[in-house]
């Protein structure tokens, strides 16, 4: 038994070993023979990662498309409310391609498949059956606090994780890495970079002997060059570092600026000349440690992905009500639709005239007014009378906002220090019973009366409590006695 084993660890072992030679010489299946290894070619995979294979072509990127398809398949979604199906796409960007982003450039059309895929999957979309995408894909990757699901844009994804290596090579410097690609490319000066970038850097200033004067950004989010062009052009030492512009006095022990120049300056000149001085004058190197990479985007000076990534994609200038539906505890399926009609465009029939529907537009609900998001969910007589229903079983009084966006905004903050994780409850709870209840009259013709659906609101409410830990109330009517502020 033990010869038996040894001899299939041994097999096993021959196989997974591969022996390749950039110029196959006469001897490679000797010596192929000696390592007790097989003969291999180029292209092929090392460790899951292609190898000889240009690193643009599209075709590198198969496997992890088949694996994308393979984990966001149609049928998966069948069983999967929006807001699984968005935990299942973050989850799936976050395991599967990251190591591909990590070292490869993504090509653009890769990119909008991948992207093609989770959009399909998050809304439903199919060969076989059509969905509206509710909301834009851009504003779905938007970070959370400004209205989006945080999902990440894959190209500036990449751009992000790429940028890791950056830092890295500024700041590892024996490492093999860094060493092979120094003597392939050539170092920008300092050491910092190759000679291929086109971007500066932020540094901190140690002996100042890496740190180049006019061009690296040690002073801020600028470099002297760009802040003093005209002082910059009469430099004699264009490309000095710090080191080079900082002398000692005459007895030893203080340093001082030695910036030289081809000739004086003018008068216009002067005003630059005495900003310049102002702005290096605290920043004379003391000559302690040496000089180091220094990231601005965040406190500790350290590289950060995430930073980097919001960088690329841009400052978003958007006020949403993000706490209010994230942060609430109810059902992730819930919460999704609660974002979806903050945005307004949840499928009222409003909505899907702008859409293309030729519809007659009526509240299927009192059959009074135009069926639109803030009509349906808050001023229709039915929703009204239930959002009335529940300020009377907490003892309070409220005007109703105009739109959902700003009672969602306000709802948190209103009731200042009685604010509870129960109230917080309330918009989704009974946003999400009008919205059933409003389907159910459309597609399956049967309604509940007034009494049924406030009943519905407070066994929905009692069920969400219980199920996070907020009331150890045994039933109903205990719970509901239990919710007015006045306690």
């Amino acid at each position: 038994m033990s010869s038996s084993l040894n001899g299939t660890s041994a097999f096993n072992n021959t196989v997974k070993k591969c022996e390749v030679t950039i110029q196959e010489p006469s001897s490679a299946y000797a010596l192929a023979t000696i390592l007790r290894c097989r003969v291999g070619s180029l292209p092929m995979k090392y460790l899951g990662m292609p190898l000889g294979t240009p690193f643009k072509t599209a075709s590198v990127w198969n496997p992890i498309l088949e694996r994308m398809e393979k984990k966001l398949s149609s049928w998966k979604r069948l069983y999967l409310s929006k807001g699984g199906r968005l935990t299942l796409v973050k989850s799936t960007l976050s395991c599967l391609p990251t190591y591909y982003l990590s070292l490869f450039v993504i090509p653009v059309a890769v990119a909008d498949r991948l992207e093609q895929i989770q959009r399909n999957f998050l809304w439903g979309t199919s060969e076989e059956c059509f969905k509206y995408s509710l909301v834009a894909w851009e504003k779905v990757c938007f970070p959370l606090e400004t209205g989006g699901l945080g999902i990440r844009k894959l190209v500036h994804f990449n751009k992000a994780l790429l940028g890791k290596w950056l830092w890295r090579f500024g700041r590892e410097e024996t490492r093999l890495w860094r060493r092979v690609i120094a003597y392939k490319y050539g170092e920008g000066q300092g050491g910092w970079t190759t000679n291929l970038c086109r971007r500066a850097h932020g540094c901190v200033v140690g002996d100042g002997t890496r740190i180049l004067f006019w061009h690296d950004k040690w002073v801020g989010d600028y470099s002297l060059k760009r802040l003093y062009p005209q002082l910059y052009v009469c430099s004699n030492d264009k490309e000095a570092c710090i080191s080079d512009v900082v002398c000692y006095q005459e007895d030893g022990n203080v340093r001082i600026w030695n910036l030289r120049f081809h000739r004086d300056f003018h008068e216009r000149e002067l005003e630059d000349a005495y900003s310049s001085l102002e702005c290096i004058q605290p920043r004379i190197p003391r000559g302690g440690g040496s000089d180091t990479s220094h990231w601005c985007l965040k406190g500790n000076g350290k590289f950060d992905t995430r930073s980097y990534y919001n960088t690329i994609r841009g400052a978003v200038v958007s006020i949403f009500p993000w706490k209010g539906v994230w942060k609430a505890k109810i059902p992730k399926r819930v919460a999704f639709f609660v974002w979806t009609a903050v945005h307004g465009q949840i499928l009222t029939l409003d909505n899907l005239m702008l859409r293309g529907r030729i519809l007659v537009n009526w509240c299927c609900m009192c059959h009074r007014n135009e069926e639109t998001v803030d009509h349906l969910l808050l001023h229709c007589p039915i929703a009204h009378s239930l959002w009335v229903y529940m300020f009377q079983i907490f003892g309070t009084q409220w005007v109703m906002p105009g739109s959902v966006e700003s009672l969602v905004y306000c709802w948190s903050f209103w009731l200042g220090k009685f604010n509870s994780d129960i109230w917080n409850m309330v918009p989704g709870c009974l946003k999400w019973i009008v919205w059933t209840e409003r389907n159910r009259r459309s597609f399956e013709d049967t309604e509940k009366s007034l009494v049924q659906l406030q009943a519905l609101c407070q066994k929905t409410l009692f069920d969400w409590a219980r199920c996070w830990g907020f009331s150890d109330c045994s039933t109903i009517l205990e719970f509901i006695s239990s919710l007015s502020i006045a306690h």
